[in-house]
């Protein structure tokens, strides 16, 4: 039976080899580090997997390639977003043939299509998409607001859409989308944090879960973040937040996705390098940054007392 979304879905990289080939080999190392860790399902294709330096043939692959990988162990979640809703929907199909459990579909990019255009959009990729569709809400990347109204008019015409996954960093608006699962006859609606220093406060409000690019270095941390919110910890919870912000606020260091990469390789995974033109850390902002890796993973998470409650 198909595990109801939520929890702390990794944001996964995909990792490159030295001619900027994807790299199955270390893709298994990474999602077995991952699984190993606890987490409660695995998202690909998304930004910090590069979806858009992917080649469609790429992404119809490493979809077939990654379900394989993770073998039912986690629920899979598949980026098929594309500029064209043709494009989204064929990627869509193509993720649900592959045996992907759910599809995340980020706003068309470049285009700023109206809020009318984005329910069409979404509405037709639900009308084909063999798994449940959640909608991929970033106007940082993308340049395009999904608004809490047009989400509640998808989510009611369409029983396949059952989720969000907000990168907007406004809590009001996550208080909006959660409120979704409210509405007449509709059965629960998922909203995901994408914002890696905001899961706990996103958590408060309602989400199930955060989709977390930091998830690929400290896995362990955010998980137990989740598992001390889920038990009523709230100052253990607290204090996990308050951890990850270091590694959070580095990804100013360097051109997006290139941070994640190269924390991982400072704690051993194979992350390679991005494709170019994003390039690596200079060594001085390499250094800062193992230093900052090195912070966040000295302190032992520690044991919830006895009768603590949020």
């Amino acid at each position: 039976m198909l595990t109801a979304p939520r929890g702390i879905l990794p944001a996964v990289v995909t990792p490159f080899d030295a001619e900027e080939r994807i790299d199955y080999g270390a893709w298994q190392r990474i999602i077995d580090r991952l699984i190993g860790a606890g987490v409660q399902g695995l998202f690909f294709g998304g930004g910090q997997g590069e979806f858009f330096a992917l080649t469609k043939q790429e992404r119809q692959e490493m979809m077939r390639e990654c379900v394989d990988m993770v073998d039912g162990r986690v629920p899979v979640y598949m980026g098929t977003g594309a500029v064209t809703t043709r494009e989204s929907i064929n990627l869509a199909v193509a993720a649900g043939e592959a045996g992907a459990d759910y599809v995340v579909v980020i706003t068309p990019y470049y285009l700023k299509p109206s809020q009318a255009e984005l329910a069409d959009h979404y509405l037709a990729i639900c009308r084909h998409s063999p798994a449940p569709v959640l909608a991929y809400n970033i106007p940082e990347r993308t340049g395009v607001e999904l608004r809490p109204q047009t989400v509640r008019h998808i989510a009611e015409h369409s029983d396949r859409f059952i989720g969000v996954k907000d990168s907007s960093g406004d809590l009001e608006q996550i208080r909006e989308f959660v409120a979704i699962r409210q509405a007449a006859g509709r059965s629960p609606f998922h909203v995901f944090m994408g914002r890696d220093h905001m899961i706990l406060p996103g958590l408060q409000l309602g989400c199930a879960g955060a989709v977390a690019a930091c998830g690929n270095v400290i896995p362990e941390i955010l998980v137990a973040l989740y598992e001390a919110f889920v038990k009523g910890h709230l100052a253990l919870a607290e204090s996990l937040q308050e951890r990850i912000k270091p590694l959070r606020m580095a990804f100013s260091m360097g051109t997006f996705p290139v941070v994640i990469k190269e924390a991982m390789k400072i704690v051993g995974l194979p992350a390679g390098n991005c494709r170019r033109p994003v390039s690596n850390l200079s060594a001085e902002d390499r250094d800062q940054l193992h230093r900052i890796v090195e912070e966040v993973l000295a302190t032992q998470i520690r044991k919830p007392i006895a009768g603590e409650a949020a």
